[in-house]
Formats: C-alpha cells, structure tokens, sequence
C-alpha cells in the first residue's frame, strides 16, 4: 500500500494520462476516474472493504438486510452496486461531466442505489484506500467545496497536474478524435460529435483553426480551468516532456526528477530509476506517437498566428514560451 492510501491526478486530455496510470499501477495504486478500465487497473475489494462501501452507501436499514446476505451471490451483487454508486456519486461531487460523457444512467443508477441521506456529507478520506483519481479536469466552479476544504485541512488527496505543450495537445487531440491511436477515441459521448466535424475538414490547417476557435472543443479551456492548480503551491506540476523520457524522444534526467518528485509527493520510497522503467507504454489504448513537438510540422502561418492571438498568453504562464 502505498504510503498515502488515495491520491488524485489532473491530467490534461492528450498530456500523456497513460503516463501517469503507469506511475501510479507500479506504485500499487489502482485507477478510477477517466482511464479506460482494464483487468489490471480496475480496484478489487474484499469483503470487509465492499461492507465498508456499502455502509456508506445504504440507509442502516438496508446496510443490516445486506449483512444478513454475506456469502452470497446477491451480497456480491448488492456490494458491487454500491461500489459504483459511490464511485458515480463521488464523479459527480468532483464535478465530472458525467452526463454528457456517459449519459444520464450513470446518475439515475447511483441515485437508484444510494439509500444514505448522509452520503453527499461524507468525506473523499472515506473512500477505498489503495486508489489513484485521475481526471481530466477538477474544475473549482464545479467540484463540491466540502471536497476543496478537506483537501486543504488535510493536504491529502495528494493532487498531482499533468500538462503538455497546448499546442502539442491540439495535434494530439486531432490525431486522437480521427481514429488515430489504437482503439479509436473512446467512449465520451462527445467525441463523436468532434470527430464527424474533424472529419468534414480536408486540410489540416482547416481542422487545426477549427479546434482553435470551437470554445466547445475538446480540451479548449483545459488550461485556463487549471491554473488554480498551476498556481498552488500544494499541487505537483509534472510536464509530460519531463516524464515520457528517452523512449519519447525526451531527457532520462529529467524523467527521473519529475518522478522522484512524484514519488516524493505521494510518499513513497521507491527508487526512481525503477519506476522511471516503468512509465513509457506505447501499448496503452489511446497511443499515438508520444513525441514532443509535432506541432510544428502541422500548423500554418495562420494557425500560429491564431493559436497566439488566442492563447499566447497561456504557453507563457505554462512555461513554454
């Protein structure tokens, strides 16, 4: 188990989210959030654990029916809904784009589920141990502010935010929305509005100045949204230049100080070299190329020119002008 039992990652669509799962997985964490689940990721609870969930989740009344089904197949059943209600109560309560992304069942399922009248007064230290959050997003006009004032009680969930050159992103996201990477460009509702304009578009300096110029574009205002985060002194900013490493066609050094800077924040001791090892899969579903810098072989003089007009003042604020 590592050192702090629950830890949450920002990370920003097409910024190398799989980079982060992979950190975390050989920290013994497992993912929840935005990630495509997979056998070796998704959580698994133990009895004690699902009767821990499951008194959060049901009214005392329901919780005593529960305990009466242990080693049962209908108390896997029920244990396991109440996982995923909390899980989707707890999207909602961080401010997730639940509906929109996955659809409104999410919700009607969770609030099918949820018995408790206290849950929405319990705190994120209540959830299972042992998991990593990783989001796109943690917007502060939407998350839940008891979250927001546990959080800087506590310091704890430590909060790490990934980014990557904006423009690199708006390639990457392209790339990604047009079928590009392995498994096609998920399950967000979304995207498959984004990707039928993409595919409307015969140059890609045409693609390029519509993501641009859509405010409603994937990952359009990711950067502004965070530079709460950016700012705080709390969070630990990691660039995913500085962490895909020489396989990425970046510097070993400075993967293995942005690692150990992780390692550092979360509170492990694990060496930072091994983890480093450990970090660059180009097997991960939503892989593409990885490298750094593509930008500069799609953009246009216009979509420069666009892209500073718009945002020239965030690759300042990010460090990358």
């Amino acid at each position: 188990m590592p050192v702090a039992p629950r830890a949450m990652a920002i990370s920003f669509m097409k910024s190398g989210t799989h980079l982060l799962q992979e950190l975390m997985l050989e920290l013994d964490y497992k993912i929840v959030g935005v990630p495509r689940p997979s056998p070796r990721t998704m959580p698994t609870f133990d009895d004690e654990q699902l009767q821990a969930v499951a008194a959060l989740v049901l009214s005392k009344m329901d919780y005593d029916e529960l305990l009466e089904l242990r080693g049962t197949e209908e108390f896997a059943t029920r244990t396991g809904d109440a996982w995923s209600g909390l899980y989707w109560h707890w999207q909602q309560r961080l401010g997730q784009h639940v509906v929109n992304r996955y659809g409104q069942t999410r919700i009607d399922f969770a609030d099918a589920v949820i018995t408790n009248p206290y849950l929405p007064f319990t705190r994120f230290a209540d959830t299972p141990p042992g998991l990593c959050w990783i989001f796109h997003e943690l917007d502060i006009h939407r998350v839940d502010g008891s979250f927001l004032n546990e959080w800087v009680d506590t310091e704890s969930p430590p909060l790490v935010l990934n980014y990557r050159d904006p423009r690199d992103t708006v390639i990457s996201m392209i790339n990604f929305l047009e079928g590009r990477t392995r498994e096609g460009y998920g399950n967000f509702f979304e995207a498959d509005i984004f990707s039928a304009i993409l595919a409307s578009k015969p140059t890609w300096e045409e693609k390029i100045d519509y993501a641009l110029q859509d405010p409603a574009f994937l990952g359009h205002d990711q950067f502004v949204k965070a530079l709460w985060l950016l700012n705080h002194p709390k969070v630990c900013k990691v660039r995913y230049e500085d962490l895909v490493g020489p396989r990425g066609g970046e510097s070993r050094e400075r993967q293995v100080e942005t690692v150990n800077r992780i390692l550092d924040h979360v509170g492990s001791d694990r060496d930072a070299e091994a983890v480093a090892d450990a970090v660059y899969n180009p097997n991960a579903w939503s892989f593409h190329v990885g490298r750094s810098g593509g930008w500069r072989e799609k953009f246009t003089r216009r979509n420069i020119d666009v892209f500073a007009e718009k945002f020239g003042n965030i690759l300042v604020q990010y460090g990358y002008e």
